[in-house]
């Protein structure tokens, strides 16, 4: 199953999800009705009163939307607002400890592996037992939460088995529908939940036993919730947990990682105790509630015996001895070929890099790992301030194809550049930019991009308009160096994807709207033309480019085709990959697929150019790894010698 059927296997489940959500109101308000009658001292006598069933009907569906409803505006900000009700702290980089540190550097290594921006990382410090989830709307909002004891108790292979189950969860589309989740479920749990809160009250109100006794009577009628809503959970969350361990030791290589965290979960326990876990429960790596009754029904997750015995027969073997440590890490190429110059090309078929969208194998962890490792400690600790990333993504935007950039006496062109950073700018953080430009420039061209989402977690400290700023401010300094380059486009629509949720955080919340391609043609007729004029430079070669992806797209014969690319600039290239950010999966799998063929017109493929394909597809919320990665020469050599 490749990651557009997950997706279209996640709307499945929600349409599913609403139906369930219907026979638990219909089940609350029978319980609700019946104790009425009691309470009416109606019953036994009297069993069917239809004025008074429309009426507990009406008011208990009313409660019970608007605590939903209530919820699901407490959760426009994503997984953030689920971190910080379980009572999440927000690691900051260079403010961690060693064990935070740790955890924040396991995070990058899978983030530049999935081919995602860095996620937001919180620990749950109140929470001694060892658990884990991740959440948000898209792989661009999402939020990995950890406790503290899973930080400290696990070693690090076992944290970075969890850690890759909790991004299998991200690439899977799980995240999306357990959101949902969390606001239908409120709704149900409602009356529980308030009567819970009731009891938990009961030693200030010793002398109102009325008082106790209503918090009893809603905690007994909401129960029918709790027991819906734990069946619901349950539906929804156990196969996915199976999907998400085998997934992990995919991953990393290393079934030893998270079967050891599992069977640490066993002796050490994952309950957590905040309130807020019982409606979050189905989100996490093992069971956050631990029940005594029904146990088997009712429980979110699959027995932890199950899952270790599911795990340690994988019989994963590969061909090499595990994940590479960083001073031996060389890179590989994703199935294609490839090497470290940006004009190499590399045979490679679009019909693979559409198969490569959500799927992340060792090799990408090997490769994000020896990134990590290259980089200069300037640019790492640059990375964890909020100032210095911004001077780093000014930095990438300065024009490096030409010689003497940063020089002050260079040609008028880059001095003009940087003239008006000066303008708009701090000094320090044109100083800033000046030194970081020098690290960059001697960097090999495949690490800007991880770079950019590398900085993403320090930029989405600032405010929404400071991060409008810094897209404002990059995009004037495109403007003021000329000519658009084709790094340049990548760089702005990626920042601005990736800045979108701190910006525009309803952004997120919206879900699929375009079932069908007539409604989103003329925006994929403009997005194919960009990508073959920034390819191409010969007007043939533009319009070959151009026919060639137009000619993939669905139900081509039906629509009206230019015959040479439209006219386009940068504002309309993003509000039409805005509204295609809202085409149904299998829509955007077929505009991926148009727009691999567009760009790699010849089955041939440069750097630049798949730094290209790869921002479109991010723009798309489709999670895609580097599948072009940079091998020395001596490597390729010695392959072609033992062929």
């Amino acid at each position: 199953m490749n990651f557009f059927e997950n997706q279209d296997r996640a709307r499945q489940n929600t349409q599913q999800l609403i139906g369930l959500f219907v026979l638990s109101i219909m089940a609350i308000i029978g319980a609700v009705y019946v104790a009425t009658l009691f309470f009416l001292r109606m019953a036994p006598r009297i069993w069917w009163h239809p004025q008074l069933f429309l009426c507990v009907a009406g008011v208990t569906t009313v409660i019970i939307a608007l605590a939903s409803f209530y919820k699901m505006a407490c959760l426009r900000d994503g997984g953030s607002a689920i971190a910080t009700e379980l009572g999440g702290r927000l690691l900051i980089s260079d403010m961690a400890n060693p064990s935070e540190q740790q955890l924040l550097n396991i995070v990058e290594e899978m983030a530049i592996a999935s081919g995602i921006t860095v996620p937001f990382v919180y620990v749950l410090d109140s929470e001694q037992s060892i658990n884990a989830f991740a959440a948000g709307f898209t792989p661009n909002d999402a939020v990995i939460g950890v406790t503290r004891g899973c930080m400290e108790q696990l070693n690090r292979d076992e944290l970075q088995g969890v850690i890759g189950h909790e991004f299998s969860h991200i690439l899977n589309g799980d995240m999306r529908l357990n959101l949902r989740l969390v606001g239908l479920l409120h709704g149900i749990l409602f009356l529980y939940l308030t009567g819970v809160f009731i009891l938990r009250l009961r030693s200030s109100y010793r002398n109102e036993r009325g008082f106790w006794l209503f918090g009893l009577a809603l905690m007994s009628i909401g129960g029918v919730g709790f027991f819906c809503g734990r069946l619901i959970q349950a539906a929804v969350s156990r196969q996915r947990e199976f999907l998400a361990d085998a997934s992990a030791v995919q991953f990393t290589r290393n079934a030893d990682g998270i079967a050891g965290a599992l069977e640490k979960l066993e002796t050490r326990g994952s309950g957590l105790y905040s309130p807020a876990a019982e409606a979050a429960s189905h989100m996490f790596f093992g069971n956050a509630l631990q029940l005594s009754l029904w146990e088997d029904m009712l429980a979110t997750h699959p027995p932890l015996s199950d899952r270790i015995r599911r795990i340690r027969g994988l019989n994963y073997k590969p061909s090499g001895s595990g994940v590479q440590s960083h001073s031996h890490a060389h890179g590989s190429v994703m199935g294609f070929a490839g090497n470290s110059s940006s004009t190499m090309d590399s045979a490679v078929s679009p019909e693979k890099v559409v198969n490569q969208v959500g799927k992340v194998t060792p090799e990408h962890f090997t490769y994000a790992q020896k990134i990590l490792a290259d980089l200069p400690e300037s640019l790492r600790l640059g990375l964890q301030k909020q100032q210095s990333a911004m001077a780093i993504i000014y930095a990438l935007s300065l024009n490096h194809t030409k010689s003497q950039v940063r020089d002050r006496e260079a040609a008028p062109l880059e001095h003009r550049q940087l003239e008006w950073l000066r303008e708009v700018q701090p000094a320090e953080v044109v100083e800033e930019t000046l030194l970081f430009g020098k690290e960059i420039a001697s960097l090999d061209p495949s690490m800007r991009l991880p770079l950019v989402d590398l900085a993403i977690p320090a930029l989405r400290q600032s405010s929404p308009k400071e991060c409008q700023q810094i897209c404002k401010c990059v995009k004037g300094l495109i403007k003021v160096g000329g000519d658009l380059s084709l790094w340049e486009f990548v760089l702005q629509i990626v920042l601005w994807h990736r800045l979108e949720p701190c910006i525009h955080p309803e952004s997120s919340s919206k879900t699929e709207q375009f079932d069908s391609i007539q409604e989103i043609w003329s925006d994929c007729i403009l997005v194919l033309s960009a990508l073959a004029k920034v390819g191409q430079s010969q007007p043939d070669a533009i319009a070959y480019a151009f026919r060639s992806g137009v000619f993939k797209l669905p139900k081509v014969e039906q629509q009206e085709k230019p015959e040479t690319p439209i006219a386009c600039n940068f504002a309309g290239i993003k509000k039409s990959l805005d509204r295609l950010r809202l085409a149904s999966p299998k829509l955007k799998q077929a505009i991926i697929d148009a727009c691999a063929h567009t760009v790699m017109v010849d089955n041939r493929v440069t750097l630049e150019e798949a730094d290209l394909l790869r921002a479109l597809v991010i723009t798309l919320d489709c999670p895609i790894p580097p599948f072009l990665i940079p091998r020395k020469k001596a490597e390729v050599r010695r392959q072609k010698a033992e062929k």
